[in-house]
């Protein structure tokens, strides 16, 4: 009678596969292309053929700062050095946005090609953007401490972003500059919040890469109008300890978890399977798998060898596997 039941379970199990994690990138990739049209449709075709659920533009055209030198007046850029020369302001036609073109460049494959894939865009943080600003001159803000700098930045942002949630896809505000303390955990709040105002928590989160500690998370954890939070645990192991299921349940936020290592020269740096795992379930038992939104690298791949780079994702993709949920 028991083989007759586990039979029946068997076949049943066929028509009703478990699930697993979903996966995700936290946006850039290596370039793939000279041609900038291109490089985005190889960009969304690889995550996608690899098995990536959340998928980015690959964020080909240049670094994550220099996304946004035709977004704000008041800036001045040589090559990847910022400086400020005025009030921090949006421009006119926010629509010509780097960020913007890209998204939509990349939003016009995934509909072309039929894909199912969701698309989310990553915008450089008020944070991490305005301290890299105001590195070399703060400008008429004379200090790089100054709050109103951050949120004059945030308050570009979010128009970027209320534009990318229009063509309904996914918002990442990327913030490393709150790991790197540029500013106090008390004070991350204002900027971040004004950068995601308005916006639909269900397609909005944060990333922040680095290693962190109790008052960030907090902070963090108080955000208004987001509903996930990505880590780095790969690479930061420590954070691991820092994750509270009441922390995260009260505040009705999810984690993103980081488990592979992007800062890698060989294949012997990249994280094992097993390693991926054990991350995962470590998060898991932290703050339950229902509250783990997806999984993904520690950060961005822009600076990753290109075969390197796909071994991160076919990875990433086979640990998710690992995981039912």
């Amino acid at each position: 009678m028991f083989s007759t039941l586990l039979k029946m379970l068997k076949r049943k199990l066929k028509f009703f596969p478990l699930m697993r994690l979903k996966t995700t990138v936290i946006g850039s990739l290596p370039r793939l292309h000279e041609d900038l049209r291109t490089a985005i449709r190889l960009a969304v075709d690889l995550q996608v053929e690899t098995g990536i659920d959340i998928v980015s533009d690959g964020e080909q055209r240049t670094d994550m700062l220099s996304y946004l030198s035709n977004s704000m007046q008041g800036l001045k850029f040589d090559g990847e050095k910022i400086s400020i020369t005025g009030r921090i302001r949006p421009v006119e036609n926010m629509q010509e946005s780097f960020k913007i073109v890209d998204c939509l460049e990349a939003r016009k494959h995934i509909v072309e090609k039929g894909y199912s894939n969701m698309l989310k865009i990553s915008v450089s943080g008020p944070i991490t953007f305005g301290f890299s600003a105001a590195l070399r001159n703060a400008g008429p803000y004379g200090n790089i401490r100054n709050i109103e700098l951050y949120n004059d930045v945030a308050n570009v942002i979010n128009r970027i972003a209320r534009l990318i949630q229009s063509y309904e896809c996914l918002v990442q505000i990327d913030e490393p500059g709150v790991s790197a303390g540029f500013l106090d955990p008390e004070k991350i709040r204002e900027p971040i919040e004004i950068a995601v105002e308005g916006l639909e928590p269900g397609l909005t989160s944060i990333h922040v890469c680095g290693k962190l500690n109790q008052k960030t998370v907090k902070s963090l954890s108080m955000v208004k109008n987001v509903s996930i939070f990505s880590l780095e645990f790969a690479g930061s192991p420590g954070n691991i300890d820092l994750l509270s299921r009441n922390v995260f349940e009260n505040s009705s936020k999810k984690i993103g978890v980081g488990c592979m290592r992007v800062n890698v020269v060989s294949k012997d740096d990249l994280t094992t399977l097993e390693a991926a795992l054990e991350i995962i379930r470590n998060a898991i038992s932290k703050i339950g798998v229902e509250n783990v939104a997806y999984v993904h690298p520690d950060c961005g791949l822009r600076k990753t060898k290109r075969d390197l780079a796909f071994l991160i994702l076919r990875n990433l993709v086979e640990a998710s596997k690992g995981i039912n949920v």
